[in-house]
């Protein structure tokens, strides 16, 4: 029976169906979650410089890139200068970022508080342009803006208490992700039986 024949119940019991065949992938990803966030609890401070140690990565990566696209066609001039500027620059910190891993934690500490400053001021001057929602953007750019703060004054603790918050959160998720693959699992069951 075709697609277009189909009515929305049959569509829907098939599409489940082809779900619950891959029932397995939904429980992997669950159980990786859930081990992911008992390590980022157990071993903050590594969970912490694994990350960084990614971070650098990136720079460099993002670095060449960014390097590579400044020499291609169709750029003015300041866009060239503009990525060459920044392809070196990541370069340069992604090379700092991996002398040692106190380096690199710092890096990584002082982009997440820049990023929270930029989202910080994005978010209270579009709570100040409109009028929807003004209160509520208002309210999440300044506990951006402390948040960011915050991050730049204490970046130790402040990356401790992330890699903590991501731990739970990852666990979370982990424990509905299995509890969804098995459920995904008997719905298809049921389905095919019927």
């Amino acid at each position: 029976m075709s697609t277009a024949t189909q009515s929305p119940q049959q569509m829907e019991e098939n599409v489940l169906g082809e779900i619950g065949k891959h029932w397995g992938v939904a429980l992997l990803l669950g159980i990786v979650s859930l081990v992911i966030g008992i390590i980022a609890l157990v071993w903050p401070v590594a969970t912490i410089v694994v990350i960084a140690i990614l971070l650098a990565i990136w720079l460099l990566v993002s670095g060449v890139f960014e390097i590579i696209r400044a020499f291609s066609h169709g750029l003015s001039g300041g866009m060239r200068a503009l990525l060459l500027i920044t392809g070196v620059l990541s370069i340069f910190v992604g090379i700092l970022a991996f002398r040692s891993a106190f380096e690199a934690v710092e890096i990584l500490s002082i982009f997440i508080g820049i990023a929270f400053l930029f989202r910080g001021f994005g978010a209270l001057f579009m709570g100040i342009e409109s009028k929807d929602g003004r209160g509520w953007n208002i309210f999440g750019g300044i506990v951006m803006l402390i948040g960011g703060i915050v991050v730049l004054t204490w970046p130790g603790m402040s990356l401790a208490t992330l890699a903590w918050v991501c731990g739970i959160w990852l666990i979370v998720i982990g424990i509905f992700e299995i509890v969804a693959s098995f459920r995904i699992r008997s719905m298809a069951k049921k389905l095919a039986s019927a």
